[in-house]
C-alpha cells in the first residue's frame, strides 16, 4: 500500500462519519467543518477521491441516468485503513500556514516598513476577530456537542483566534519590534 497523504485520510474520514456521498456533498462537509482548520480544495477532493478508488480503499458507483452522479463509500480495506491511521500516533510538527505572518516576516527593519505593517497588523486582527466571531456561532449552535472531540478541536480554533487578535493588536499598538519573545525577555534562563 502506497503512503497516504492527510488529505486522503480526510476523504476516508468524511465517508466514515457520513456513509456513502458524493464529492459535492463531501465538499460541503470539508466547508463546514474541517475546512475551518485544514485547507482542502475542491479540486483535491476529487484527485483524492479518484486515487483512493484506484487503490480499492472507496468504491464509486455512477448513477446511469439524471446528473449522472458519483457515489463514493469507504470499502472494508478503506475502513481499515482509516482504523489503523485513526488509532496511530502523530510526530508531525503543526504547520502554520498564515499569509499576515510571511509577509510580516519578510518586512525589513529600517525601510520604512512601519506604516505597512501597521496596516498589516490591523487588516490582519480585523481578519481573526471575523473568525472568532464564527468560530463563537459554531460554539452556540444547537447542533454542537459539548465533551466531544470536535468541540475540543473548535475549542482550540477559538483559542488560536484570540491569542492571534492579542498578537496583530500588540503590533498594532507598539510596532513589530515591540512585541514580547519569551525566549528575548531579560533574566530568563540561559
Amino acid at each position: 500500500m502506497p503512503t497516504l497523504s492527510a488529505s486522503a485520510y480526510v476523504v476516508l474520514g468524511l465517508l466514515h462519519e457520513s456513509g456513502p456521498a458524493t464529492p459535492y456533498a463531501l465538499d460541503r462537509t470539508i466547508r463546514q467543518g474541517i475546512g475551518h482548520f485544514w485547507v482542502f480544495p475542491r479540486s483535491q477532493l476529487y484527485a483524492e477521491a479518484a486515487r483512493l478508488v484506484r487503490l480499492a480503499l472507496v468504491e464509486e458507483e455512477q448513477e446511469q441516468t439524471g446528473r449522472r452522479r458519483r457515489l463514493l463509500s469507504l470499502t472494508p480495506d478503506g475502513r481499515a485503513e482509516f482504523a489503523t491511521w485513526l488509532a496511530s500516533p502523530t510526530q508531525d510538527p503543526t504547520e502554520i500556514r498564515d499569509a499576515g505572518l510571511l509577509r510580516l516576516y519578510f518586512h525589513t527593519p529600517g525601510d520604512g516598513d512601519a506604516a505597512d505593517v501597521h496596516d498589516l497588523a490591523v487588516e490582519q486582527a480585523t481578519a481573526h476577530r471575523r473568525k472568532l466571531t464564527e468560530y463563537e456561532r459554531i460554539a452556540a449552535a444547537p447542533f454542537l456537542t459539548p465533551d466531544t472531540p470536535k468541540a475540543a478541536a473548535l475549542e482550540l480554533g477559538l483559542r488560536f483566534e484570540r491569542m492571534a487578535i492579542a498578537y496583530w493588536d500588540e503590533i498594532t499598538d507598539n510596532g513589530a519590534g515591540a512585541v514580547t519573545t519569551e525566549w528575548s525577555t531579560p533574566g530568563r534562563d540561559a
